[in-house]
């Protein structure tokens, strides 16, 4: 059996292990430090997860006394609202838990975001660990302790940073995950290799078929190497004071073409990678290297799109991405200088982003 690899994270506000592998979630109990007083973990999940995981977590729990409470929330970005953090407040006050408690996050981007966030405002902070199901958690929304919900104007615009305890990447649990959610999480493989790894990006090539046939070795390794990537600029800025931001790459317009969609014609992936290769096209338009034909050699080899916008008016996303958290007297935009090397930029000029824009048309 694959031996699972340990990351460790040494971020200022909190150190915790990054374990990627198969079958962590049976040895949940074993990985996860749980606090000394801990008599609740309020499991969050949602239906589909819950149905598929659930049996494996509870497993992992069995030898505690650990009481367990279930909190299964509709799946998708649907579900990261105020509204959803309010009710799972009250449901971990009703189950009776107090700071000494710890939360569980089952699931993807959205039950790690929703979760970790109510665990960060609940009695001002309780003790969370994440167990991500899809590969764009295990990479991305469960290192690092960024948590956050969507308002109508924009995504992720209410939220906290909030260090996990753990993080439990078990690729076993990658067998039951729909292609196309697979397909999107390599998105932000993808991103990471871009900005960090770039050997990482032949290897996502190379190994597509064993990635999609669900091979738990070449599983291990990819999750590993990308979260390794955002696990060391973590360390280096938890708060996204400056390099942290670079993990942005891709996102100033995925996110607004997220939203444009009403979250539902493009997947997160998706729209990040028709991000990063309007990044491309941008950098090209400001004069540094052009990566266009590198982004889509790698991004549609995975069969992930990289143009599509065209019935999208640039209007209606420059005002999106003006609302952006990333807005800092001017939007922000992540660019390759080189392979491996990010350089933030702002105030760039409007036309240059449109003519970046007709580049994903």
């Amino acid at each position: 059996m694959t031996e699972p690899v340990e990351i460790k994270i040494a971020a200022a506000s909190r150190s915790y292990s990054v374990w990627v592998g198969p079958g962590l979630f049976e040895r949940a109990s074993e990985l996860i430090p749980l606090p000394e007083r801990a008599e609740v973990a309020a499991v969050v999940t949602d239906g589909r997860v819950q149905a598929l995981q659930e049996q494996r977590l509870d497993a992992g729990f069995a030898g505690t006394q650990l009481r367990m409470a279930r909190f299964a929330l509709e799946p998708g970005e649907r579900s990261k609202t105020i509204a959803d953090i309010e009710g799972l407040a009250r449901g971990f006050a009703d189950a009776g838990m107090h700071r000494g408690d710890i939360v569980l996050s089952l699931g993807g981007g959205v039950v790690t975001d929703v979760a970790g966030f109510a665990a960060a405002i609940y009695h001002r902070g309780v003790a969370v660990a994440h167990l991500p199901t899809t590969i764009l958690a295990q990479v991305d929304a469960a290192i690092g302790g960024k948590t956050g919900v969507n308002l109508p104007e924009g995504k992720n615009l209410v939220g906290a940073f909030h260090q996990p305890v753990a993080v439990l990447a078990d690729v076993t649990a990658l067998a039951t995950l729909p292609e196309e959610e697979l397909r999107s999480g390599l998105a932000e493989c993808v991103k990471h290799a871009f900005l960090a790894d770039t050997g990482l990006a032949n290897v996502l090539v190379d190994e597509r078929e064993a990635i999609f046939d669900r091979d738990a070795d070449v599983l291990t390794r990819v999750v590993s190497r990308a979260a390794e990537v955002k696990a060391r600029v973590i360390e280096r800025d938890e708060t996204e004071a400056g390099e942290r931001a670079a993990l942005n790459y891709g996102h100033t317009l995925g996110h607004a073409l997220e939203a444009l969609g009403g979250y539902e014609r493009w997947r997160h992936g998706e729209a990040v990678s028709i991000g990063m290769t309007f990044a491309a096209a941008l950098a090209a338009e400001l004069g540094l290297p052009n990566f266009i034909a590198e982004h889509r050699r790698v991004l549609e080899a995975l069969g992930l799109p990289t143009r599509g916008v065209g019935d999208v008016p640039f209007k209606a996303v420059w005002e999106v991405m003006r609302g952006d958290k990333k807005y800092d007297a001017g939007i922000r935009f992540v660019v390759l200088e080189a392979p491996g090397r990010a350089k933030i930029v702002s105030d760039v000029p409007r036309e240059a982003l449109e003519r970046a824009y007709e580049e994903v048309a």
